[in-house]
């Protein structure tokens, strides 16, 4: 058989906080398993320690059952909860919500919502509908700055927040799953805690929250006030002799200062009461719903003397307590739970709508509030699967791979070893081969060398020739030719210390000399000695390029006999002598 599943619950209040343990078996039956409490220090001024408190309270808590760590449902107060109720006219009403509400919420949130939407965390919820058919959203938000802190606490604590809700919407799960049978009537539940009081109204189809800042620390600063004392004297005064008067047609208390304190107490309460009657009013005009056929009281403040019978003075009916444990199991023969539960049976409201939150039922509201840290850690658990599923694989490819590597290891040094032999043969042959290429490149280099000289002689005897044979039969002779190349080489004299000029070591054109005679063509004798080299096989000669091989050209004036040209002629092949 399978085991409950375990659920912890953590209701922070103003003046304490509550930890409770339940589980859920199969069926969904909601078990009390244990639970504890802790008091904070009541002077406001101490709410930056707060959340030192709170870890400092949850260690304890969890050394005394024996709990390192845990997953739980938070609950936060509804002081430190923005709520606020928005009816939106969403074409197809509720039918059409999912479809057509991502439209228009983000807008209506920064509308709605007194802070910036990157300052908080936030979310929302649909609550039926008004008699206008608008759609009821509840808004939900809380500064993430805060809500970073109580995380933090509990994470030091050994706390793992899995969920954060707000205080009014457990308590509304807590009603439904309490009183199913109200569906049909319009309830009105009052949460009176330390610092506000919590007005919800559940009607058919509808819902309606608001916080009044007022509650029983509000008694208490009035007592202190009145009376001139501490804080927590005025507390221990409230709780041992408050109560509400009821006016002055009843009976006193016989003892002045209880006679004292139930005027100061109900002169705040009624204006608690003037609050929760505009709030009333503010539902009717807005919602169009009927007005609440019953009230049910739960909270701090709910075991306050008198309190009950002022209610139903002002309000015109039956205020009865709010019964949390009319559905839930109690595990027998627990004297912790029993004492747990008669210490705080006006407060169990907020722990039971949290356990149901994570039930796992869909019926009962849930909201994301979680900061920052707390979104990226779910979505990386959400992740977790594929991750360990990649990383399985990885590790299975990895052990395959290194399997295939140490036989291909095996291989490969069974044939190097074989190959090592053959390498250290061939090693050998191919030093062989190597000094034969030497000697075979130095005797390629000599034979080069001497065929270049049996070219060189023969070089210049056959530029000569093609100069003869293209140049013109008259008017034209050369008269000097000069070889032109790279620059000449200049070498030192040891002995004597003196340059010389050496040859250029690469020809790559000729420079001709000469004359030509007065004639009828004058000097285009000399373009038709250039044209006529166009056709050599041994100068690179080009018809766009005379103007740069006639270097010179003298022009006739009548006064000689012969005129001086010059031409460059380039080389088709450069010639190399060799050192």
């Amino acid at each position: 058989m399978a085991k409950p599943k375990k659920i912890l619950v953590l209701d922070l209040g103003m003046q304490s906080l509550r930890l409770a343990e339940f589980s859920i078996d199969k069926n969904g039956e909601l078990t009390l398993s244990r639970g504890a409490s802790r008091e904070f220090l009541l002077d406001p001024s101490m709410e930056q320690s707060r959340p030192e408190q709170i870890k400092l309270s949850v260690q304890e808590i969890l050394k005394d059952w024996g709990l390192k760590s845990a997953d739980v449902c938070c609950i936060l107060p509804a002081h430190s909860v923005f709520t606020r109720v928005v009816p939106l006219d969403i074409p197809g009403g509720s039918g059409g919500l999912k479809d057509r509400i991502e439209e228009v919420i983000q807008f209506e949130a920064q509308q709605n919502i007194p802070f910036p939407l990157d300052e908080v965390a936030w979310d929302y919820v649909t609550m039926g509908e008004t008699a206008s058919g608008a759609v009821n959203v509840v808004f939900v938000a809380v500064k993430s700055d805060l809500l970073e802190s109580i995380c933090q606490s509990l994470r030091a604590a050994g706390l793992i927040v899995v969920s954060v809700t707000a205080a009014p919407l457990a308590l509304y799960d807590a009603f439904r799953n309490t009183y199913p049978e109200s569906s049909d009537t319009t309830t009105l539940l009052l949460d009176m805690g330390s610092r506000t009081t919590n007005l919800l109204i559940a009607g058919p189809g509808t819902f309606f929250a608001r916080s009044i800042p007022s509650g029983g620390l509000a008694l208490t600063a009035a007592i202190a006030k009145e009376l001139n004392a501490e804080l927590e004297a005025a507390e221990q005064l409230k709780i041992t002799h408050g109560s509400v008067s009821s006016g002055s047609a009843t009976e006193k208390p016989a003892d002045h200062l209880d006679a004292g304190l139930a005027l100061i107490i109900r002169r705040v309460m009624l204006k608690t009461q003037s609050d929760i009657s505009r709030s009333l009013s503010f539902y009717l005009s807005s919602q169009g719903g009927q007005g609440p056929s019953r009230i049910l009281l739960t909270g701090g403040m709910a075991s306050l003397p008198g309190l009950r019978e002022f209610l139903s003075e002002k309000f015109l009916r039956d205020v009865q307590l709010f019964d949390p444990l009319r559905t839930l199991t109690i595990r027998e023969q627990s004297s912790t739970v029993s004492s747990f539960i008669e210490s705080h049976s006006n407060n169990l409201g907020e722990l039971i709508g949290g356990a149901l939150t994570l039930s796992g039922e869909s019926s009962f509201t849930k909201v994301e509030l979680l900061p920052r840290s707390l979104m990226k850690r779910r979505e990386f658990f959400k992740r977790l699967p594929f991750l360990s599923g990649a990383a399985a694989l990885f590790l299975i490819n990895l052990a395959t791979w290194s399997g295939y590597f140490s036989y291909v290891n095996g291989v490969t040094k069974a044939q190097t070893s074989v190959l090592s032999g053959t390498m250290d043969k061939e090693t050998r042959l191919a030093s062989g081969i190597r000094q034969v290429t030497e000697k075979t490149d130095t005797v390629q280099k000599t034979a080069s060398e001497l065929l270049s000289l049996i070219e060189l002689r023969s070089a210049y005897p056959n530029l000569i020739a093609d100069l003869s044979a293209k140049i013109p039969d008259r008017y034209l002779w050369i008269t000097e030719i000069q070889p032109v190349g790279d620059a000449p080489q200049k070498n030192v004299s040891s002995a004597t210390g003196t340059n010389k000029i050496s040859a250029p070591t690469v020809i790559r054109a000729l420079i001709v000399k000469g004359l030509y005679l007065e004639n009828p063509r004058q000097a285009a004798v000399i373009d038709d000695f250039v044209n006529s080299l166009q056709s050599s096989d041994l100068f690179s000669v080009n018809e766009n390029e005379k103007s740069k091989i006639i270097t010179q050209r003298g022009s006739p004036n009548g006064d000689q006999w012969a005129y001086p040209f010059a031409l460059k002629i380039p080389l088709r092949n450069s010639l190399t002598f060799l050192p």
